[in-house]
């Protein structure tokens, strides 16, 4: 716990993260806090938010009421990870295995774990409310008491609200109570999570959610909608494609963390082999003979994953499955270990803890001193440890706040994150390569911000509105 307070404090970044989906829950939680409910406030509509669920902006929904600077809406993602490594351990703690404790050491020290104690996104607090679904689970197995049993729903059900993804974690546990025969409990758990699950489809079907991420889900590339969507045929070429993209590289990268930072990315299907190969096997040997709840939603989850868009395929998405993966790589290397040194496995168990310690001690320097260098001089240049393109995006944005009415609407490759810098109603351009079509969409929009932070701008907006520079819009 102390290493990683200390070591959060370390790589903390009060800026915003540039992805978009964090100024989209900040903005939403301040649409909660003013009493408009899940609203897209940044939209020049105003229109009810369908896409992701009401979970995480209500948890940041305090911070928007005492109206608290940006860098406070970030305590909530560091306490998620803070009270994740409790709940992990709790979970997982046997007093006869000492080496249990070693996953939670690693996890505490791991990076891509880190990172995301800083960032407004959904992804830690929805790793803790899955630790904690188990946790409950594993109390209400040792009582038997209904009172556990409810709240292992509950928890599901707003792991669920936090992230969609979520369901993985319903159909984990009613997978899991079936194995174990407890034919009841399992029916009564699927139930009450549909029931509680069901308000929330029926309100997105009463705004006429355009599919949300179901929708972008079949496309064949979610950032180009005129390449249509994926048949079977194409779902099951995907799922080897991210089989290849997940095994050697992302997992072995999450895994072993050093693998850049240690002149090893080459090497990264040997480290495969010596991280998700052994994690992998461990957790179908629990499968076959003893499965514990968790174990089902890992496979579960982790089958949805490889059903993804390549576009998709990165370590954030696979954050949640971090604890459980470390669980099972520390498994099976104390199973190895053990056959091999039998009785003089101490030292050599030590040995490879310090190594993979080591790994993600390295890979966090190099994150810290690079942040650190950018916060000396923060207090002078709020922008510092931006790229050229994001300073350039932001400055203009500043520029639009201080320069225009406040009912003006822009065209922006990222509105969210531009309404939290301009406080301007703003929405994206479409993408299409339909020069119409798209003209048509932005016909209502006072400015175009033509932003370098992306390649849609030069592939759809650009050709389209060059031809009327000076003319209709301004640039």
């Amino acid at each position: 716990m102390a290493l990683f307070i200390l070591i959060s404090m370390l790589m903390f970044d009060p800026k915003p993260f540039v992805g978009g989906d964090n100024a989209a829950y900040v903005s939403l939680a301040k649409s909660l806090a003013q009493g408009k409910g899940l609203t897209e406030i940044w939209t020049p509509e105003g229109k009810a938010h369908t896409q992701y669920p009401f979970g995480f902006p209500l948890l940041l929904s305090p911070i928007s009421l005492l109206k608290l600077p940006y860098a406070w809406y970030k305590l909530i993602p560091w306490l998620s990870g803070l009270l994740s490594l409790l709940a992990f351990w709790l979970l997982i703690k046997d007093d006869k295995k000492v080496l249990y404790i070693a996953p939670v050491f690693l996890l505490a020290l791991n990076p891509y774990f880190l990172e995301y104690t800083h960032w407004v996104l959904s992804e830690l607090p929805f790793t803790f409310f899955i630790l904690l679904t188990f946790l409950t689970l594993k109390k209400w197995e040792k009582s038997g008491e209904h009172l556990w049993l409810a709240g292992v729903i509950l928890s599901a059900v707003f792991a669920n609200y936090l992230r969609s993804t979520g369901v993985a974690l319903y159909l984990g546990i009613f997978a899991y109570l079936l194995f174990k025969r407890k034919f009841k409990a399992s029916i009564i758990f699927i139930t009450g999570c549909i029931a509680l699950t069901l308000p929330w489809a029926l309100r997105n079907s009463h705004y006429g959610t355009s599919g949300g991420y179901l929708e972008q889900f079949l496309m064949r590339d979610p950032y180009q909608p005129e390449l249509g969507f994926l048949g079977a045929g194409g779902l099951f070429r995907r799922f080897f494609a991210n089989i290849e993209i997940y095994f050697t590289n992302v997992l072995p990268r999450m895994l072993f963390p050093a693998a850049d930072s240690w002149g090893l990315s080459g090497g990264l299907v040997i480290i495969m082999l010596l991280t998700v190969i052994p994690a992998i096997a461990a957790l179908i040997v629990r499968i076959i003979k003893n499965p514990k709840g968790y174990d089902w939603f890992v496979l579960i989850y982790l089958g949805m994953s490889l059903l993804w868009p390549e576009a998709w395929s990165d370590i954030r998405f696979l954050l949640p499955l971090l604890p459980f993966l470390l669980l099972y790589l520390v498994q099976a290397y104390q199973y190895v270990i053990s056959f091999m040194f039998k009785r003089k496995a101490l030292w050599p168990a030590v040995i490879m803890l310090l190594v993979m310690a080591a790994a993600n001690v390295s890979a966090n320097w190099n994150r810290i001193d690079s942040n650190l260098q950018a916060r000396k001089y923060y207090s002078q240049d709020k922008y510092s440890g931006y790229d050229p393109a994001w300073r350039s995006f932001f400055t203009a944005a500043e520029w639009i706040k201080n320069n225009t009415p406040e009912n003006i609407i822009v065209v922006s490759r990222k509105p969210t994150l531009f309404y939290l810098k301009a406080e301007r109603k703003a929405f994206c351009y479409p993408f299409t390569a339909d020069q119409d079509s798209l003209l048509r969409a932005i016909e209502r929009a006072d400015l175009v911000m033509v932003e370098p932070v992306s390649g849609t701008g030069q592939r759809f907006l650009i050709p389209a509105v060059q031809p009327l520079l000076d003319k209709k819009y301004k640039i």
